[in-house]
């Protein structure tokens, strides 16, 4: 499976960046990354975000994946309990899901939704 995955950061959000791409490599292979976007904050006052997309393989099913991005999240100190629209240690979402077919399994609608997804996502693809 490849996988395409949002990376956002505006607290620490070099270093948080770095750290997620670095735990990352752990559980995929065949990384790439875009070029790094910063965007203003969305829904709230606050820090610009650092964007990026990075994409990779894994012998991983979505939901296990997903749980192992939660963990690394975690591993950085987010903050579960804060409001959706918030400032982030790191946000680690996936959203595009492709077999070894070339078929989309998974797409999130935040592809469409917001440019710092789609913008770094179109380096990759």
């Amino acid at each position: 499976m490849k996988y395409f995955l949002s990376l956002g950061s505006n607290i620490n959000a070099e270093k948080n960046l770095e750290f997620a791409l670095e735990e990352l490599k752990k559980i995929l292979s065949n990384i790439q990354s875009s070029s790094i976007h910063q965007t203003k904050a969305e829904g709230f006052e606050g820090d610009d975000f650092l964007n990026s997309v990075v994409c990779g393989d894994s012998e991983l099913d979505i939901k296990n994946l997903n749980k192992k991005l939660k963990l690394i999240e975690d591993n950085a100190g987010r903050n579960r309990n804060a409001p959706k629209f918030s400032a982030r240690t790191l946000d680690i979402d996936i959203v595009l899901q492709i077999d070894d077919n070339d078929d989309i399994l998974f797409e999130s609608d935040e592809i469409q939704k917001y440019e710092f997804v789609s913008a770094p996502l179109k380096e990759l693809i």
